[in-house]
């Protein structure tokens, strides 16, 4: 009878202590580089595991396109802004001949830049490659990581937080982002 009641918690005891299958993808990841394996005793303290989405790649891509367009648009304006003073200063200017040449450039300058500034305000992101994908497909997952590790240099136990993308499988790990 104690034979059987340790055969049923074997499995148990194993799958308890071992890795989860994200845990040594992400291991693997911090401690394999160019072919060479580093034992860095990695233990994982916590570990939050979420999928990146179809409607979750547009939001970001929405976020980051907003933030490039605000300074695409700002950075033009203060072009623009530049070569309409520059103009202006120089038709306060006594020697009109000189004026009338650098007139001349600014004026191809300020046209150039409220083109660019026309380009910004009409800007929209390319979001082509999800037209035809449902938004709950699974392109990626997030594994949020609060782990410990040995420092073969300084021979002493540090922690650390990162973000660590996978494949939509988990089975590659394809980048980490320290917090």
């Amino acid at each position: 009878m104690k034979q059987f009641i340790l055969l049923l918690l074997f499995p148990l005891v194993v799958s308890c202590s071992a890795q989860s299958e994200y845990e040594k993808v992400i291991a693997d990841y911090l401690q394999i580089e160019n072919g060479v394996k580093t034992d860095l005793k990695i233990e994982f303290l916590e570990m939050n595991v979420s999928d990146i989405t179809v409607s979750d790649s547009i939001q970001i891509l929405n976020n980051e396109y907003q933030a490039e367009k605000e300074k695409r648009i700002s950075d033009a304006q203060k072009s623009v802004e530049h070569w309409q003073n520059s103009i202006e200063e120089q038709k306060g200017k006594k020697n009109q001949l000189v004026a009338k040449a650098v007139i001349g450039n600014a004026e191809k300058r300020l046209a150039d830049a409220e083109n660019k500034l026309k380009e910004a305000q009409e800007w929209r992101p390319d979001l082509n490659r999800y037209e035809s994908r449902d938004p709950s497909d699974i392109l990626a997952k997030k594994a949020e990581s609060h782990f410990s590790f040995m420092n073969p240099k300084l021979q002493t136990r540090q922690e650390m937080n990162a973000l660590f993308i996978l494949s939509a499988d988990g089975k590659q790990c394809y980048n980490m982002i320290k917090q």
